[in-house]
């Protein structure tokens, strides 16, 4: 029996596949439209890499029956920025693909299935710290996918007794994020600093949303799977809060000359959600606690840039 990640080769998928590697964790299979081999050239001998299409019907359950598969990590989506620009082909690969994994796993007697989901699943107007049983009324697509994910998720759960769990991450920060636009701004700002390349800050150095590092992304997935049971399904998941002017500066701690500034004209993005997440339920029933402040995440981030261009 294997453990699937769809998506396996992606930001979170290949984090993901790394640190349960490191862990002692075998038959590994990563599941990904177009495989991305640099990412995981590091365990490209310990883990198996399938090419397919979450959309493809006969591609999921092809997967799962040749490897045996019993729980699946559902990383596979169009994040924010690709769901706005391209709403129908958001809808496939985000509610079409994970509905898709869903009914794979009714017929083919999967045990656990995890997915990421988002905390866009939240719209403007509710009390702050949001709580997990807050309503759900979000206003961008993106979040639309996930809550939609969310009830699909719980609704197998309860007629079919798979196992779902999930958790509402904020933005993930990480090396090597493809694409542009202000939701990346972040993680470009880091990267573009640690590779000494010249990066034009679009949004206002006061502008702030929430976000995650990777690693702790992962660390709170592992907790979430090694979990015997679980109370909540759908957890929130709190992290850092800076202002792009704070980023600026912490990274500018570690690299002075980093040829990062802001634009003259900057974009403020209307952020339609809340800014503050109780997860105090995952820190109590799963033992996770955020690890990488905003200082540690920066000097781990250039750490993890500058390795790979040794």
């Amino acid at each position: 029996m294997s453990i699937l990640i769809t998506g396996g080769t992606g930001s979170l998928g290949s984090f993901l596949a790394k640190e349960m590697i490191r862990e002692g964790y075998r038959d590994i299979v990563l599941f990904d439209f177009k495989p991305d081999y640099k990412r995981i050239s590091e365990i490209s001998d310990r883990v198996k890499v399938v090419k397919g299409n979450i959309t493809d019907w006969t591609d999921i359950v092809k997967v799962i029956k040749e490897y045996e598969i019993k729980e699946i990590f559902h990383l596979a989506a169009l994040l924010f920025t690709e769901v706005m620009e391209k709403p129908f082909y958001g809808f496939k690969i985000n509610v079409e693909g994970t509905v898709n994994i869903l009914e794979a796993s009714r017929i083919l007697n999967v045990k656990r299935l995890i997915f990421a989901s988002s905390i866009s699943t939240f719209g403007p107007g509710v009390s702050e710290p949001v709580k997990e049983t807050y309503r759900q009324e979000p206003t961008n697509l993106y979040g639309i996918t996930k809550v939609t994910d969310e009830l699909w998720g719980l609704y197998y759960q309860q007629q079919y007794n798979i196992d779902i769990r999930a958790l509402r991450f904020p933005r993930i920060v990480n090396p090597g994020r493809y694409g542009v636009g202000t939701a990346l701004f972040p993680s470009l700002m880091i990267e573009k600093a640690a590779l000494n390349k010249y990066y034009e800050v679009e949004v206002d150095e006061k502008y702030r949303v929430p976000m995650i590092y990777i690693k702790d992304a992962v660390n709170a997935l592992i907790l979430l799977y090694k979990a015997q049971q679980v109370k909540t399904r759908i957890y929130n998941i709190n992290g850092l809060l800076p202002t792009a002017k704070q980023i600026l500066e912490t990274i500018k701690k570690y690299l002075p000359d980093a040829p990062v500034k802001f634009s003259k004209k900057p974009i403020t993005p209307h952020l339609a959600m809340p800014l503050h997440y109780d997860d105090s339920k995952a820190r109590e029933e799963l033992g996770w606690k955020i690890e990488y402040t905003l200082d540690k995440m920066i000097k781990d981030f250039i750490s993890e840039i500058q390795r790979k261009q040794m």
